[in-house]
């Protein structure tokens, strides 16, 4: 019985603190990249016509965040694994770090 009880005293106190990261989830690295994908994607439409930017179109299919730490104030280093689809190079998952920066409309890329 005491076991059980400290074990869900683990796991909520656990999950309380994750909550509790101020650093981007997985849904911010994804939204980020998906927003770069088609701010490239207009640039393309711009030079070469709408069927360029549509047959350079990469589609982002999971974004799997493995560590990440805070390098200054709101700037955080993530290690991140990119599942996505791109033309020629077709179907593959890379690992990368990202440096992002919470700004007053959301997570940036930061430099």
């Amino acid at each position: 019985m005491k076991k059980a009880i400290y074990g869900a005293l683990l796991l909520g106190s656990t999950l309380l603190l994750s909550a509790c990261s101020s650093g981007p989830s997985e849904k911010d690295v994804k939204a980020l990249l998906e927003a770069q994908m088609e701010q490239m994607s207009a640039m393309l439409g711009e030079l070469g016509g709408e069927s360029m930017s549509g047959m350079l179109k990469v589609e982002i299919h999971d974004v799997t965040l493995h560590s990440c730490e805070e390098e200054r104030t709101d700037v955080y280093r993530c290690d991140v694994e990119v599942d996505a689809t791109a033309p020629v190079v077709g179907r593959s998952v890379q690992r990368s770090e990202m440096l992002m920066a919470k700004s007053k409309d959301g997570w940036i890329q930061a430099q």
